[in-house]
């Protein structure tokens, strides 16, 4: 039996060790300039999103604040091998006037629209924080339209605290931006500064930015999927699911480290109990927005991982059209 090439991505190129570092003023502008912008009618509301580089479809799946843009310098730098696809989901746009605590499923009904209208074949998951809990929920009804997903900081249980429910609760109708609350910049500043690169602090202020210009109710409304979020019955479908898993990469940010055991999460622990396609990477000196802060190592351990996965366990996938 011949063996199939399930995704046409070319030969991986060697990076170099110490990579040009990457100015966010000019790939977003570049991004900007040379993507192709669209927007789609979901079923809550507007998806609005861009495309750029051509291969195989390689879909972002966003941090539960940021909009496309945090994931642009990492999709600039993988854009030679595959079509990136950056969007904000609809609850981003047109947010519904109640979302119930710890739902993503109006997410996952964004992402398979936009995989539909967007994308020819399945398509590989890059997803962050809230967005790998949107690719492991999808996952779990991928009906092979998923080849393959990389999550980052997986979350597959969580919780608010009785103030963070109250906060979330009364911020979903108060106007004004993140940036508006006091004391929100050196929050900010103080729980990221650590993981961005010291020769560029203006990237650290251009994510500070970009997550206070989020009106507060949206941004209110969607930290309340992070209450009572379970995907436990994900996990369950997933090991007893009659279509084979596709490939999993779990990346564990430095950040979310458990000290006794470096690569093992509670949530990475309980993926991999259930799901013997998945495979774990930390990503030393890394935060939680490895997208903004380490976009060429990032790129590195998608490269990596997509060439080195068994082409057997991975679905045909055509390489969509420009």
């Amino acid at each position: 039996m011949s063996t199939v090439t399930a995704m046409s991505i070319p030969t991986a190129p060697t990076p170099s060790d110490c990579p040009t570092p990457l100015s966010w003023q000019q790939v977003l502008s570049s991004v900007e300039d040379q993507s192709e912008t669209w927007e789609i009618s979901g079923d809550r509301g507007l998806i609005q999103g861009r495309s750029i580089g051509s291969g195989p479809a390689l879909v972002f799946l966003n941090p539960l604040l940021g909009n496309w843009q945090m994931m642009a310098l990492t999709a600039w730098v993988l854009r030679d091998e595959f079509r990136c696809i950056l969007y904000d989901d609809s609850s981003f746009l047109e947010p519904r006037p109640r979302i119930a605590p710890g739902t993503v499923d109006d997410l996952v009904a964004d992402l398979w629209r936009v995989c539909e209208q967007c994308c020819d074949g399945p398509v590989v998951l890059v997803g962050t924080g809230l967005g790998s809990a949107v690719g492991l929920s999808a996952l779990a009804e991928h009906d092979n339209r998923i080849a393959a997903a990389i999550l980052q900081g997986p979350l597959v249980e969580t919780r608010l605290t009785a103030p963070e429910r109250c906060l979330t609760r009364i911020g979903s109708h108060l106007p004004g931006r993140l940036s508006h609350l006091p004391g929100f910049r050196s929050l900010m500043v103080h729980n990221h500064q650590p993981w961005f690169p010291p020769f560029d602090q203006s990237r650290l202020a251009f994510a500070v930015d970009n997550t206070g210009n989020l009106p507060l109710r949206i941004a209110a409304r969607r930290a309340r999927r992070l209450d009572q979020l379970d995907l436990a019955d994900c996990l369950d479908r997933l090991a007893s699911s009659d279509h084979p898993c596709p490939p999993i990469l779990l990346i564990v940010p430095e950040s979310l480290q458990n000290e006794s055991l470096p690569s093992r999460s509670t949530a990475v622990q309980e993926i991999l109990s259930h799901v013997s396609t998945a495979s774990v990477e930390s990503l030393a000196g890394c935060g939680p927005l490895g997208c903004l802060t380490h976009p060429h190592r990032l790129a590195k351990l998608v490269r990596t991982f997509l060439h080195e996965s068994d082409s057997n366990r991975l679905p045909p996938m055509a390489s969509p059209g420009s």
